[in-house]
């Protein structure tokens, strides 16, 4: 009898510990994303893991619809290492149909692993952008930051990886922007209107040549960024702008593991015999 007391107390104090520790975990996800498609064009229905046990036999999967030139809807997640995503087939009516076996549409193939840092205590916001390789099915990422401490509500962030200046019409400002250089547009800067628009400009033998052009609601209850690049000498602009919603909208919220029921032959078998 002494060994079964000895068992059961340590066997209820991690109980108790693993209880708390999810408890402070649902409560404060480690990071809310959402993602964009870069240099490229189409949509993908990805398949991640909120709390980044994609392999294990508890794990619950969320879906994440990502696009070109739109943000995804936020999603959170949980999990202290980097999230990977996996992509399923999109398969016509008619495919579905005729599909003999049914889990073939489930299945889903290798997409792409984000590199990720968590910070104690915190929950960041990050954009990720997805850009394809060579290898067409899989994806590099990169995570651009987007709490709101950074890129308050009514404001946008421009930010430049073209190699040399851009110049830049909005509203009654002008102003130019450098390679790597960002810049921060506020409401206020365009007072008195509901919509503003941006001119974006290349210096080119001496004469400002307009390369593109990009619109934006003037209100307080959204936020973003525009991301210029260039391909082939010709400006594209990805335009990455969310809308004020609560968090307890965001795909995966307060998600948690699934309970696997353990039965009493598997424990015994997982402890000393002469404990019972």
């Amino acid at each position: 009898m002494k060994k079964i007391g000895l068992l059961i107390l340590p066997l209820a104090c991690l109980v108790d510990l693993v209880a708390q520790t999810t408890t402070s975990e649902v409560t404060q996800p480690t990071a809310v994303f959402s993602a964009v498609f870069w240099g490229t064009s189409g949509t993908r229905s990805l398949v991640y893991a909120p709390w980044g046990n994609f392999d294990e036999e508890n794990a619950t999967k969320s879906m994440v619809r990502v696009v070109n030139g739109a943000l995804s809807k936020k999603f959170v997640y949980y999990g202290q290492n980097n999230p990977k995503f996996y992509q399923k087939r999109n398969f016509t009516e008619l495919e579905l149909e005729s599909m003999e076996d049914k889990t073939v549409a489930e299945e889903v193939s290798f997409f792409s692993e984000v590199p990720f840092s968590p910070t104690a205590g915190e929950t960041k916001e990050f954009i990720i952008l997805f850009s394809p390789t060579q290898n067409k099915t899989i994806y590099k990422s990169f995570l651009i930051p987007f709490d709101d401490s950074e890129i308050p509500w009514g404001s946008y962030k421009l930010f430049s990886r073209v190699s040399e200046p851009l110049y830049i019409a909005a509203g009654k400002m002008k102003f130019s922007l450098d390679p790597g250089k960002s810049k921060i547009l506020h409401s206020k800067d365009f007072e008195g209107l509901s919509r503003a628009k941006m001119l974006i400009y290349k210096k080119i033998n001496g004469i400002y040549a307009e390369e593109a052009a990009q619109s934006f609601n003037v209100t307080e209850r959204q936020r973003g960024m525009f991301f210029f690049s260039e391909t082939r000498n010709i400006i594209d602009v990805v335009p990455m702008v969310e809308s004020n919603r609560p968090i307890n909208h965001a795909i995966g919220f307060n998600t948690k593991p699934k309970e696997i029921e353990v039965k009493e032959e598997e424990i015994k078998n997982a402890v000393p015999q002469e404990n019972f």
